[in-house]
């Protein structure tokens, strides 16, 4: 058996960072494990694919890997070498790029090839910053790693991956971003919407929002939705987008994954059907709390939670019915709060005048950590009349209505 030996080569002079450095980095590793075959990949772990990538399982039945067990029955010979089950792979002329967060002071990735191929790392800009070159290793069951450092005081923007067509794979994708330059957290808001009252036999439908408001990108995140199982049956939950699914149904627990979100207002929903049991009594509450787990580029161990629907099981239609906030008034100041709403979600603020006129905008901004809104309005330069005042929650789609009164002057 003829064995290939693995030469790498790096260029450019590329340098450790310093030990001190080090305590303010974080690295992220991508092990492309529990991804359907073939599919594409977009955006993974924090990263952006770009070029013809796909995920690869080797219990598809469709490679020769791994080596040297028993390959599938289509006249390949075993030669490759995988980590797990899990792979990346680029479709197409062999060529791929990654784009990387900012911040990235290093790179790594083990490869497994036929062919000599080559890893580039370029700044922003398009500078080249270092090549690594991978020799051909099959048949050696082994992964051979290549890593790319940034010089000091310098970043790397994106990594291009270049290779025979078919003739390779990369797994256990490693980076390490440096805090101080560039890493950013996610903000993330997660609520439920759904009708208020539902009735013994029939659908009902839950729409799971997950944003991304913060300035630093989500790598992956997962959501527990625990439901009664003796009141509700679930039917089936769509995505919103592809790397969006539900990974494990338990007995009254739903478990989602979402993959990555960006940064910036990003968002994901998740489309849940329930039918309710035809001997669900009256009365009964079925809103529970969702809980969230994430990571970005600061935490591996970002946490969080939805607000509770108000739903109950009722003879009456489905009904959307309008909460009170709290509204005061002293002077030409009013004061209003109002609780119930996801934390961090969005929240629309209005008021309508007397006599049909249109609304007027107040503000929109979001809930605290509690899931509470409050502030205050000037009615110095409000006409008098009676007015209703409108809180609106852009995800759960919770409306707040008040009423309160401006005096005419004296």
């Amino acid at each position: 058996m003829r064995r290939y030996v693995a030469i790498v080569l790096i260029v450019c002079s590329l340098l450790s960072v310093s030990v001190a450095a080090a305590q303010s980095q974080r690295t992220f590793t991508l092990d492309f494990e529990g991804f359907p075959d073939n599919q594409s990949i977009d955006a993974y772990g924090g990263l952006v694919f770009q070029f013809g990538w796909r995920f690869g399982d080797l219990r598809s039945g469709r490679y020769n890997a791994p080596f040297p067990a028993s390959c599938p029955d289509f006249g390949g010979t075993c030669a490759f070498a995988v980590n797990g089950n899990g792979f990346a792979r680029v479709s197409g002329a062999g060529t791929g790029a990654i784009a990387l967060p900012a911040g990235v002071v290093a790179f790594s990735a083990a490869a497994s090839t036929s062919d000599p191929l080559t890893f580039t790392a370029f700044a922003a800009g398009g500078i080249v910053l270092g090549t690594a070159v991978v020799v051909p290793n099959t048949f050696t069951g082994q992964l051979d790693r290549v890593t790319l450092t940034a010089p000091p005081n310098q970043t790397i923007a994106t990594i291009e991956v270049s290779g025979t067509r078919d003739t390779w794979l990369i797994d256990d994708v490693q980076y390490t971003v440096d805090l101080a330059r560039g890493g950013r957290p996610a903000r993330l808001t997660l609520a439920q919407r759904v009708d208020d009252v539902a009735r013994p036999g029939e659908v009902v439908t839950l729409d799971l929002v997950l944003e991304n408001y913060g300035r630093g990108s989500v790598f992956d995140a997962t959501i527990e939705l625990p439901f009664d199982d003796n009141t509700l049956i679930l039917l089936d939950a769509t995505p919103s987008r592809a790397g969006v699914w539900v990974s494990e149904v338990q007995s009254g627990l739903i478990t989602i994954r979402t993959g990555p979100l960006a940064a910036n207002r990003d968002l994901v929903r998740m489309t849940i059907r329930f039918r309710v049991r035809d001997d669900a009594p009256h009365g009964v509450a079925i809103g529970r709390v969702a809980r969230l787990a994430y990571r970005d580029s600061v935490t591996d161990f970002g946490h969080g939670q939805s607000n509770v629907p108000r739903t109950t099981i009722g003879p009456g239609p489905e009904l959307n019915h309008w909460r009170a906030p709290e509204i005061t008034v002293a002077g030409s100041t009013l004061t209003y709060a109002a609780a119930g709403f996801a934390p961090g979600e969005p929240v629309g603020i209005w008021y309508n005048p007397p006599d049909g006129a249109p609304p007027v905008a107040v503000t929109t901004v979001r809930a605290d950590g509690d899931g509470r809104v409050s502030g205050e309005l000037s009615l110095r330069d409000v006409p008098a009349g009676e007015y209703s005042f409108v809180l609106f929650s852009h995800h759960s789609q919770q409306t707040f209505v008040g009423g309160f009164a401006v005096a005419a002057s004296p």
